[in-house]
């Protein structure tokens, strides 16, 4: 039984060791739509969901423990974040990510067009193209960032995702109803630590992660 938790990087690490010994496979979002339906009965999932709203450099702190454990995530990256995913750095931590085989998608800033002037719509697909153009691939889906503050804005949906070239949006029923969703927004959790869901043994599991609360020894170490 896991006790004491915090947001330590080694409690995340025993979190997931808790569930790959409780029997939960991980599988990035594209995966898991592709393999939903084929999958065997019982069979307990967890989808790693990584939004990079800050420092991307703190993606790696994760990405070392996923990848010490051969578990894939979903890594949602920013364009008009505090990092440049297209610098020297940025670009060499994108190139590690993707080295481990984790999915990247965008993180997509829903009010930032309004901020210019521009057409929300048109500036999405600009942005789009401007990542899988760094990426060097096609992106599979998009997390918008801070969607309770983007009512007003323009919002990828279910609806409209296929002729934005999407296959899904990490806001949907699919993620959000159909399994149990779960964040660290504001480093806490609402309803107790993702220990206590791979505890219980929970079917299917969406943890979204911010790895901005996730630190070593102090949360300080992270600013």
């Amino acid at each position: 039984m896991i006790k004491n938790c915090s947001f330590k990087l080694s409690h995340y690490q025993e979190c997931l060791q808790s569930a790959l010994k409780m029997g939960y496979i991980f599988l990035t979002f594209e995966d898991y739509l592709q393999r939903k339906n084929k999958l065997p009965k019982g069979q307990k999932i967890t989808l790693l969901r990584h939004d990079i709203d800050h420092k991307l450099s703190l993606a790696k702190n994760l990405a070392a423990i996923e990848g010490g454990l051969k578990i894939r995530a979903t890594y949602f990256i920013r364009l008009h974040g505090d990092y440049n995913p297209y610098n020297f750095s940025g670009y060499a931590i994108i190139k590690d990510l993707t080295a481990m085989n984790h999915e990247l998608g965008l993180h997509h800033d829903a009010g930032f067009a309004r901020l210019f002037s521009e057409n929300a719509a048109s500036f999405f697909k600009r942005d789009k193209e401007i990542f899988e153009n760094i990426i060097n691939k096609k992106i599979s889906g998009i997390s918008c960032h801070e969607p309770n503050n983007s009512n007003d804005e323009f919002m990828v949906t279910d609806k409209n995702i296929r002729q934005l070239g999407l296959k899904y949006q990490a806001y949907s029923p699919i993620f959000l109803k159909d399994m149990k969703y779960i964040s660290d927004s504001s480093a806490r959790w609402r309803e107790g630590c993702m220990c206590n869901f791979i505890e219980k043994g929970t079917p299917k599991l969406c943890v979204l992660t911010h790895p901005l609360w996730w630190h070593k020894k102090n949360p300080v170490e992270n600013y």
